[in-house]
């Protein structure tokens, strides 16, 4: 470490300082700078979201079910004597439940020697939470037996011969090995189910070299979703079928790592006998990291057959999992060791960090600019990345990236002929990147062998302190409150170099950012879009956030800027609703970043179809920032908000429309909201509300309240005090009612059975007028004078219907239906919107009355 005394430094800078070493190396650091920016330029954004999508993949372990149920979004046309339709459908759903998953390879060697290790190894996985899928091998055995039927054990570069003799013997002795493991688990208590077929889809790998091996190109995940959701481990053997359904024999290894890329495990591991990978001389590697080694290990003599096989696969694998994934081989009783001691245990095999000059063949640019826009947020202005480009092909500047194009840097000269390079600039595409040590020990190869100098404000002291862990020296309070930081810098240069870094006033970035237009965002973007509204949709898979999309994608003036779902991150949007025409995919808008999204897509105003107490970050970023977009907000967050504006049009059209912060009336409020308004000043006690919801009122997320075979033939009151919605109307009423929910079997629809008592008494036909003069003109509101309105003529509708009135004296009972996810939510949310954006209050809407 390079040590000066004070007063050398107090020849270069006026304030004492102290020259120190670096010693703290577990402060954690945060990012240069967290803002996000979204350009469309050059494919930098789609950049930025596969880089996103890359870092922050989670397991992933899905089933397709197929089904049949009435579900509507509204699709038929006026005139048709129903809307309600029977819907054959197929969707992919995401398992729920919070479990980690584990890839779990076991090598038939440790099944045949040290099966009561290995399931002490699974159990003890499980019982510190992580959720093990096991992929099995049987080699040894599958020889055994293969050399007692008189037929010889071939492999051609590490995979086996696999002709139809070998092929049934090896799916007898898979199925054998398989029931070992699973009956092993199930008597040490553990439950688990055998899965011999059906993950794997595969086509002949080349039938005339190998016979009946494949290569796999599909995996199903149903059976797997199955096990995990009903609490049982998957035992996977390693054979693959044809879409025409002739089985494949697959290599476990290969098997085990094509299944790990599908369902992105938390960890891979590798249960051998050998308690991990071993080098030419017979010893285990301890550590391997691909991108640096890979190249060279693939050289060497010893790497062949399995072992050639194995590096190719894990390198494969590794190339499309998330940086932090890891291949950890070992054996059942070393893996405690490997998961808690600090060094391991057998071969952890990484992908590993190198660093790319902007110079090297590999080099993507775009990627580059994606991290630098992710990692800047440029606000106020756009960079001009044409120039940047231009500047790297001349030598002004330099650039370095990591392997995952998460984590970067911009340097140039010092001063002219200087042999020292001044980082202008560090690059981070979040939080968790810079903190990890892969970064650390990048950037600290990176600099190990040239000079560099840098700044930063002694103000952030979290980078600071990463800092001092990459340089080789440094200097707090050099001036103005700035430290600086230097790698490998002769003592007799430092002075002038500390001068020449204290020099440089702005960053290279700063020079080259064009400022803002005077135009807003979304005011460019309605130019190029025939002048219509963009709009964002948070919550956009659930069945409120269904009917919105469809009401959008039908709007003459909105079009649907941004879907945002964290379940369908990346995704199309047509794999959840096929029934639109669109190439808009998924984003996964989160409170930190909302304020970017609507900046840089323009958004004019948001839908929040978000469950209750989730909103407020969102809106919370959105008051600290410039942005002013609409919001209405579908939660109840904000209904007893006084600076939010009660989102019921028929009632409170003139305080919406100076507005643009709405909380959408609750399903249920809604229908008695406007049942007891027109009576609200002639109440004796507090009216009495029962009503029946159907199912789908519930939410897309399974429970008792949604679960068709609990209310089979059933009726499930709950929540029959203080319910959310019972405090909304009387608090927007300005009067207190008692409200009593209850769910029904029927999918959608609200029906609610009001009972006032009257300060004086009324006839039927008064009550009728009362509600015909109170609602005149009002399309959405229908008034049944002499039917009772019923649940299922509701349904699917953008009204609610107010009848079957009852009357004796000053007693009256009303019959109120709607429709809980159109009038009750999505067709409300929509008049509201179309309010504050000064359009026709029924757009999209009327064409369906």
């Amino acid at each position: 470490m390079l040590r000066n005394s004070n007063k050398l430094i107090k020849s270069v800078i006026k304030n004492e300082s102290t020259l120190l070493k670096c010693k703290n190396n577990n402060q954690r650091i945060v990012n240069y700078s967290s803002s996000t920016s979204i350009t469309s330029g050059n494919g930098i954004y789609s950049q930025i979201k596969k880089i996103e999508e890359f870092v922050s993949k989670k397991p992933s372990v899905t089933k397709v079910s197929s089904s049949s149920a009435t579900i509507n979004f509204n699709t038929s046309k006026s005139g048709s004597s129903t809307n309600t339709t029977a819907v054959d459908y197929s969707k992919s759903v995401k398992i729920k439940d919070q479990k980690q998953i584990v890839l779990v390879k076991i090598g038939g060697g440790v099944i045949e020697s040290d099966i009561s290790s290995l399931i002490g190894s699974l159990n003890f996985l499980k019982k510190i939470g992580l959720f093990p899928i096991v992929v099995h091998g049987g080699g040894p055995q599958l020889n055994a037996e293969l050399a007692a039927a008189g037929e010889p054990a071939e492999y051609v570069e590490g995979l086996r011969v696999t002709p139809p003799s070998v092929l049934a013997i090896a799916q007898r002795v898979f199925l054998r090995e398989n029931l070992k493991i699973v009956e092993a688990l199930e008597s040490s208590g553990t439950k688990a189910r055998p899965v011999t077929q059906g993950v794997y889809q595969a086509t002949p790998l080349d039938p005339k070299l190998y016979g009946f091996v494949g290569n796999v190109t599909k995996i199903h995940t149903d059976a797997l979703a199955s096990c995990i959701t009903n609490d049982y481990v998957p035992v996977i053997s390693s054979l693959a079928m044809t879409p025409e359904g002739q089985v494949l024999n697959i290599n476990a290894d290969v098997a085990a790592l094509e299944l790990a890329k599908s369902i992105n495990p938390l960890k891979i591991l590798f249960i051998n006998t050998t308690a991990g990978m071993k080098d030419g001389d017979g010893k285990v590697m301890q550590h391997i990291k691909l991108d640096e080694q890979y190249a060279e290990l693939m050289k060497q003599p010893w790497v062949k057959h399995g072992t050639k096989l194995k590096l190719k696969e894990f390198k494969s694998c590794l190339d499309v999992l998330p940086p932090s994934t890891s291949i950890t081989i070992t054996s059942p009783d070393l893996l405690m060791k490997e998961l808690f001691a600090k060094d391991g245990s057998g071969t952890t095999v990484e992908r590993g960090e190198v660093m790319h000059s902007h110079e090297s063949p590999s080099f993507d640019e775009t990627k580059f600019f994606a991290l630098i826009e992710k990692s800047t947020g440029t606000k106020g202005g756009r960079i001009d990345y044409q120039q940047l480009k231009t500047d790297l092909s001349k030598g002004v500047v330099k650039a370095f990236v990591n392997s995952h194009y998460t984590a970067g840097i911009l340097v140039r000269p010092l001063s002219s002929g200087s042999s020292v390079s001044y980082v202008d600039q560090f690059f981070f595409f979040n939080n968790s990147i810079q903190s990890t040590e892969d970064s650390e020990s990048v950037f600290k190869k990176m600099f190990e062998n040239s000079s560099y100098i840098w700044k930063e404000s002694s103000s952030n002291q979290l980078n600071n302190e990463w800092f001092k862990k990459i340089a080789t020296g440094f200097i707090t309070g050099a001036t103005n409150g700035t430290n600086i930081f230097w790698t490998n810098i002769d003592t007799s240069k430092i002075e002038n170099s500390i001068k020449e870094c204290l020099s440089q006033s702005s960053t290279y970035l700063s020079g080259i950012t064009k400022a803002a237009s005077s135009k807003s965002a979304s005011e460019k973007l309605l130019q190029d879009k025939n002048h219509k509204f963009r709009v964002g949709l948070i919550g956009a898979r659930g069945f409120t956030g269904g009917n919105l999309v469809r009401l959008i994608d039908g709007h003459p003036n909105l079009e649907l800027a941004i879907a945002s779902s964290s379940t369908n991150f990346g995704k199309p949007i047509t794999t959840e609703f096929p029934q639109l025409k669109s190439n808009l995919k998924f984003d996964n808008v989160k409170p930190e970043n909302i304020d970017i999204f609507t900046r840089d897509h323009g958004i004019d105003g948001w839908f929040m179809a978000l469950p209750d107490k989730i909103s407020s970050p969102y809106i919370q970023t959105l008051e600290n920032s410039s942005e002013s977009p609409v919001l209405v907000d579908l939660s109840s967050d904000h209904r007893f908000n006084e600076k939010w504006t009660y989102g019921q049009p028929e009632t409170n059209r003139a305080a919406i429309k100076e507005s643009k912060l709405i909380a959408n009336p609750g399903c249920y409020a809604t229908g008695m909201f406007l049942t007891l308004k027109p009576f609200v000043n002639d109440l004796v006690t507090p009216p009495s509300c029962f009503g029946i919801s159907g199912y789908s009122g519930a939410g897309s997320k399974p429970s008792e309240k949604n679960d068709p075979t609990r209310l089979s033939d059933n009726i499930l009151p709950y929540k029959l005090v203080q319910h959310t919605h019972e405090l909304e109307v009387s608090h927007q009423l300005g009067s207190p009612i008692y409200f009593m929910p209850h769910v029904g079997q029927f999918f959608q629809g609200i029906t609610l059975t009001i009972s006032m008592e009257l300060k004086y008494p009324m006839t039927k036909e008064q009550v009728v007028e009362r509600y015909q003069k109170f609602y005149q003109n009002e399309p959405l509101i229908k008034i049944d004078k002499d039917g009772i309105p019923e649940v299922k003529s509701n349904s699917g509708k953008h009204t609610v219907t107010i009848g079957g009135f009852a009357i004796n004296g000053n007693h009256l009972v009303v019959v109120t239906t709607l429709d809980n996810l159109l009038k009750g939510a999505a067709t409300q949310a929509l008049q509201n919107m179309n309010i504050c954006l000064g359009l026709e209050e029924l757009a999209s809407i009327k064409n369906e009355l």
